[in-house]
């Protein structure tokens, strides 16, 4: 008798752990199954979340629209600007030219409207070739008008009588870094205005060097 209520409380301790194993086996596989859920499901919004961010957003037509939009304002804007700088350049055009000319030391004869430069002088005009006169400063202003060289800058080689010595002049000048590189420049006297430049002359060669 006592050797079967052994076995038998062996038997029911034996079928205890069993079940117990059985019951823990259960539960891990529970925990395992929900964790790999959830694991599946945080893939899932992560990869959704990719595919809105790097997609969903270029195919967005809004956007796409204001992206257009600004494209196309863009270019417009640089149309308008090509267009002013066209104008400007035209309009300089019609007041600025350039020809040729028959003396074999011109390289080109430039026209342009200049307006006279204005003067202090008061009375009888006296076309003067000191360097002391006020005359004669307001023609080398005239010469640095003509040719945009500033007259600190400016070497003047030679100044003559023009085609009428009471109201013209011509000058001959460069820049100083520049001796070779000359100008010959056409001034004529307007009453009550001063000296106006009327032609320049680009030289090949300086002739009054």
């Amino acid at each position: 008798m006592a050797d079967n209520r052994q076995s038998n409380n062996r038997r029911i301790k034996q079928n205890m752990v069993e079940g117990s194993r059985s019951q823990q086996n259960t539960k891990r596989k529970k925990t395992n199954l929900v964790l790999n859920i959830l694991i599946i499901v945080v893939s899932l919004l992560i990869i959704g979340s990719l595919y809105f961010v790097l997609f969903k957003t270029e195919s967005d037509p809004a956007q796409q629209e204001n992206k257009t939009a600004s494209s196309t304002q863009k270019k417009e804007d640089a149309a308008k600007s090509k267009k002013s700088s066209e104008k400007e350049t035209s309009s300089n055009d019609k007041t600025t030219e350039t020809t040729q000319s028959d003396d074999p030391n011109v390289a080109k004869v430039i026209t342009k409207d200049w307006k006279p430069i204005g003067t202090e002088q008061t009375g009888d005009h006296v076309n003067s070739y000191s360097s002391t006169s006020t005359d004669w400063q307001e023609k080398r202003k005239a010469f640095s008008k003509a040719t945009d060289i500033p007259i600190e800058n400016t070497s003047l080689w030679f100044v003559e009588q023009g085609a009428d010595p009471a109201t013209q002049a011509i000058g001959t000048l460069s820049t100083k870094e520049s001796p070779d590189k000359a100008y010959r420049v056409y001034i004529t006297w307007v009453d009550g205005e001063g000296w106006q430049p009327t032609k320049v002359e680009e030289l090949k060669t300086n002739d009054k060097r």
